[in-house]
């Protein structure tokens, strides 16, 4: 009992130093997506930045996601560009909200017509993650809940959730 409440201790404490850092972060995440109305969950491969100060962070993101609709018949590709904004509540752990531009282009096959159309949103995300930082590698796993239509308050319901991992390079 003793040895397994000094490892967490040790590691708590090794941690609690890299809340204070500071840092410049670059890698890839993969996100895991399910749309409200989507068939399936999709997968969003992407790019993150970071950078750590005094226990907050800012993080730029640029994304690509793909998801069908209505059995195939609906495609829509999209270009997710977020800007996030972290605070770190405890070392390993942190909350996290931000704002994101959407440029979405659906393509639809229904009666063998094809219709084609470009649409951008603006939305906003919440939601929070961990980071496990090793020798210069930063491990990364968020959730967040998007939401799209900014001006719109019909509901609080988010339009897709996203869980992401990731591996960011300390620069």
């Amino acid at each position: 009992m003793k040895i397994k409440t000094l490892l967490l201790l040790s590691f708590v404490l090794c941690t609690a130093t890299n809340y204070f850092a500071q840092s410049i972060s670059l890698g890839p995440q993969l996100g895991f997506i399910k749309s409200t109305d989507a068939d399936q969950t999709s997968l969003m491969p992407g790019l993150a930045a970071r950078l750590s100060l005094l226990g907050f962070g800012i993080e730029g993101s640029v994304y690509y996601k793909y998801e069908n609709f209505e059995n195939g018949s609906v495609k829509t590709k999209s270009y997710p560009i977020n800007i996030t904004l972290l605070w770190k509540v405890l070392p390993l752990f942190h909350a996290e909200g931000g704002i994101g531009w959407y440029n979405t282009k659906i393509d639809a096959n229904i009666l063998d017509v094809v219709h084609s159309e470009t649409k951008s949103n603006a939305g906003y995300h919440i939601g929070a993650g961990m980071e496990l930082p090793l020798s210069g590698v930063t491990l990364t796993a968020d959730i967040r809940y998007v939401f799209l239509n900014i001006g719109s308050a019909e509901s609080f319901k988010s339009n897709f959730t996203v869980v992401m991992i990731g591996v960011l390079f300390t620069l």
